[in-house]
């Protein structure tokens, strides 16, 4: 039997500890009896999550519910991967990568989705230019995570920003700076937006993901350019 410990990571949020792991960890426990394999997880729960983003492209508050639905289900299924391959010690950096660029293509069909929906209920062109500067911004911050990774020669993606915040030589305002790339990359968030759609204020979600995605990618950018390459990639 495999313990919640097993299953748990040091960077979740609240609720992904203590709502999200215990619905994850309990599919898990079901699928680690079956020849399921995490990157077939990965793949199934990223293409659940680009449903989520054509139903909040649709109109209609009815449509933004379901993919708000929709989003938090790929949230708290999007652990069973993790949860499988380090229960089944099948960790790798293939994983990582799909685990990665999954998570942000999901992100943004929802957040370009979102656009399109609230501007076809709304004829506001402000939102379809919101919803693709949160996309770009999800994408710029997918490929630094992803050149910092590489360039660090790691497989895990738990903290996409640096090395741990305890190195003695890394300065105090870096240290900050992973701290807020973390917080921003924590998915707490999407219990949020189950609430937005419910009561019609989407697109207040809207306005805090094209600022919140081009402030990441800033973060991440600095982070890059201040880490020092591994010495296996120089």
């Amino acid at each position: 039997m495999h313990s919640m410990e097993t299953f748990s990571k040091d960077t979740d949020g609240f609720f992904a500890r203590h709502f999200d792991r215990k619905i994850s960890g309990a599919i898990s426990r079901q699928l680690l009896k079956t020849p399921v394999t995490p990157n077939q997880i990965t793949l199934g729960v990223t293409l659940l999550g680009i449903w989520g983003g054509w139903l909040m492209a649709r109109e209609g508050a009815t449509a933004k519910i379901a993919g708000s639905l929709v989003f938090l289900l790929t949230s708290i299924l999007d652990g069973c991967d993790g949860e499988i391959a380090r229960a089944k010690q099948m960790m790798s950096k293939l994983g990582g990568w799909l685990d990665l660029w999954g998570d942000n293509v999901v992100h943004v069909a929802v957040f370009y989705g979102l656009g399109i929906g609230l501007f076809k209920d709304t004829g506001n062109a402000v939102y379809v230019a919101l919803g693709r500067t949160a996309a770009l911004g999800t994408v710029l911050s997918a490929g630094l995570a992803s050149f910092q990774t590489w360039r660090k020669g790691r497989s895990s993606f738990t903290s996409v920003a640096g090395d741990s915040l305890s190195a003695a030589e890394a300065p105090a305002w870096r240290r900050r700076l992973i701290l807020l790339s973390d917080a921003l990359a924590r998915r707490d968030f999407v219990y949020g937006v189950v609430v937005l759609a419910f009561i019609h204020r989407l697109e207040w979600f809207l306005w805090a993901c094209a600022i919140g995605s081009v402030v990441y990618a800033c973060v991440l950018g600095v982070l890059c350019l201040f880490t020092r390459p591994s010495a296996s990639r120089l």
